[in-house]
């Protein structure tokens, strides 16, 4: 994991990766971070590192893979499908019924925070916690995915909610 994240970040210093050369980074994206620590009994290690596997890979509307690029909830059901066998929604708003609510304060990696009007009225975008207060998200065209803050004054005007994905079996527990 640490030899990809580095490579990564080789690839960022040298060609510009995901950002137009020339094009100043928004402040509250991490090109290059270290999932925050968490117990491997959860499997939420698994869910992060494949999460943070996505990072420079190009925004697609609809796009669902690493090659031809992804979207937000794309990104979600991919990680969600290679690490847990699991077949989520195909869309934020679908995204924000599954699972259980979990309280802003009681975030933990591998919880979907959502936001809302941000392209669209309603819950228009998901991402992937990843701990100390960041996420992981295919945010745009421009930038593709990267690490954001929620503590970012964008992200916390737009913020709708979390919800931890709790499995039954196979199946998903829809939300509650």
């Amino acid at each position: 994991m640490t030899s990809a994240l580095l490579s990564i970040g080789l690839l960022l210093s040298t060609s510009c990766g995901p950002i137009p050369c020339g094009a100043a980074p928004v402040a509250d994206e991490v090109y290059l971070a270290a999932p925050a620590p968490v117990t491997a009994e959860s499997g939420e290690s698994d869910i992060v590192s494949e999460a943070m596997a996505y990072l420079g890979v190009r925004y697609r509307l609809g796009g669902a893979s690493r090659e031809h690029g992804v979207d937000c909830a794309n990104l979600v059901r991919l990680v969600f499908r290679d690490e847990r066998g699991l077949d989520l929604p195909w869309s934020a708003s679908e995204l924000f019924r599954q699972g259980e609510t979990v309280p802003q304060e009681s975030l933990r990696p591998g919880d979907l925070v959502f936001f809302k009007n941000t392209y669209k009225r309603g819950i228009s975008h998901v991402g992937l916690y990843i701990g100390d207060g960041r996420f992981v998200h295919a945010a745009s065209r421009r930038r593709g995915v990267v690490v954001s803050e929620l503590a970012s004054p964008y992200y916390r005007a737009h913020y709708a909610g979390a919800r931890r994905i709790v499995e039954s079996g196979a199946a998903v527990v829809a939300g509650s």
